[in-house]
């Protein structure tokens, strides 16, 4: 390896890093996950609850955020600031549990009782819930996501994979394949992703349904997907693993990189989109992920340009491709 501007590298990823604070011990990245330029820190920790406080994580069109607290059946609003606890929770109300997901799209944010419920537009200032009627009707099993590019969202149900306009009703069944957990979308809004039984996660073309891989969870059992839009990893997914790991998956080579260790039980991820950053749970706190240069799980957004600062991404860049640790992304 090579050593020049060592001392400046050291100070450029100090300050990518303070802008979201330092990463709680519990969940820490490797250095493959540093070399391709991963952040971490804490958005929310101190839950009573000793298994999944706050379960799903989804910012609002005014920038606060929305998460599911799965033992209390509630939802939670709180200011989008790293560092939160129970006191700091702004408001919580009662809804119909099991308090699962929680997806945000066209400036509407979108809840989905697990196993069995139903799915409600949330009134994102008193968090009141209004039923959506459905062309079809359809039962939430797992993970709610918001396709950024055409406004649906995607769930995990009971009758599979499927696509729901929220403004119309309208249900499009992706595939019958039952039993997704965590789901997610391609950056261009068109690739579906579900983990499948703990142990896959499948890409389904949304319009077709077709299947177009399957990608191998290495035994780290994948839960929470999120797919990066820009930079050197455009296309691949980010995985929380309920073995307390994050995997990245490259979507080209179906090879899978550990990116961070340590931590408890993960599960649901939820795209931060106002910055680009990704919320991960686990069994006891939430903590955020970023991407220098990129963003991770907002489908068609910006790239993230708030994480850091545009300055400090490309002094970060400069230094990895002096120390040799940038990652080369295989053509497609």
């Amino acid at each position: 390896m090579r050593f020049r501007r060592s001392i400046t590298c050291v100070l450029a990823f100090t300050g990518a890093i303070s802008v979201y604070g330092t990463a709680q011990a519990a969940l820490t990245l490797t250095a493959a996950g540093t070399a391709d330029g991963f952040s971490l820190s804490t958005f929310y920790s101190g839950d009573p609850s000793s298994f999944y406080g706050l379960l799903d994580v989804t910012t609002t069109a005014s920038g606060q955020v929305i998460a599911t607290s799965y033992a209390r059946s509630q939802l939670s609003l709180l200011s989008n600031v790293d560092g939160q606890t129970p006191a700091s929770i702004l408001s919580t109300v009662s809804v119909p549990g099991p308090a699962y997901s929680v997806a945000t799209v066209g400036g509407n944010t979108y809840y989905a009782s697990g196993f069995g419920g139903s799915y409600y537009r949330v009134n994102t200032t008193t968090l009141a819930l209004t039923p959506l009627t459905l062309s079809t009707t359809v039962a939430p099993l797992l993970g709610l996501w918001a396709n950024q590019v055409n406004g649906d969202l995607i769930s995990s149900s009971y009758s599979g994979l499927v696509e729901i306009d929220p403004l119309t009703g309208t249900v499009h069944v992706i595939t019958t394949t039952y039993g997704f957990d965590g789901v997610t979308v391609s950056p261009d809004g068109t690739i579906a992703y579900g983990a499948l039984g703990s142990s896959v996660i499948d890409a389904y073309d949304i319009a077709t349904g077709t299947l177009l891989a399957t990608y191998s969870g290495n035994g780290h059992l994948p839960d929470g997907t999120g797919a990066i839009s820009g930079g050197a990893l455009n296309g691949d997914l980010v995985v929380n693993n309920n073995d307390g790991t994050v995997g990245l998956i490259d979507t080209i080579t179906g090879t899978e990189t550990i990116i961070a260790t340590g931590g408890t039980r993960g599960d649901f991820v939820g795209p931060d989109l106002t910055n680009g950053t990704l919320f991960l749970a686990s069994a006891d706190q939430i903590e955020r992920l970023a991407l220098a240069g990129a963003s991770i799980g907002g489908g068609g957004g910006s790239g993230g340009t708030s994480v850091p600062e545009p300055a400090t991404l490309s002094l970060v860049g400069l230094c990895l491709a002096g120390l040799g640790l940038a990652r080369r992304r295989k053509a497609s």
